[in-house]
């Protein structure tokens, strides 16, 4: 989905003028860098949330000559999905359970 299908996406289902829908977005955009520029986290609420990391430098090789080329140390962001939406996606979390077992009364066997 690009920008524009998604901003008639918005307007087709809140009913709201396409230019409206442009201008919040133009919003959101603004609004979630400077947050993650911050704060180093924007949060979508009921969607999820997108946070900063860093990768470390690292030294890759020229897959051509072989010759070791060093790779800087960057900021990336990554998006998390609250549970709604992942459920969403994947289905309910099965639940684990973490009881240890029942004793059964009898003592191990010794060697």
């Amino acid at each position: 989905m690009n920008r524009n299908e998604m901003i008639e996406g918005i307007m087709r289902q809140a009913g709201i003028s396409k230019a409206n829908v442009g201008r919040f977005y133009e919003g959101l955009v603004v609004l979630a860098g400077r947050e993650l520029l911050k704060n180093n986290r924007f949060v979508l609420p009921g969607l999820g949330a997108l946070r900063v990391h860093r990768r470390a430098a690292w030294t890759a090789r020229n897959p051509q000559t072989g010759a070791p080329v060093r790779v800087p140390a960057r900021k990336y962001v990554r998006f998390k999905a609250f549970s709604p939406l992942d459920e969403l996606l994947n289905g309910p979390r099965k639940k684990t359970d973490q009881t240890p077992p029942e004793p059964t009364g009898q003592l191990p066997m010794e060697k």
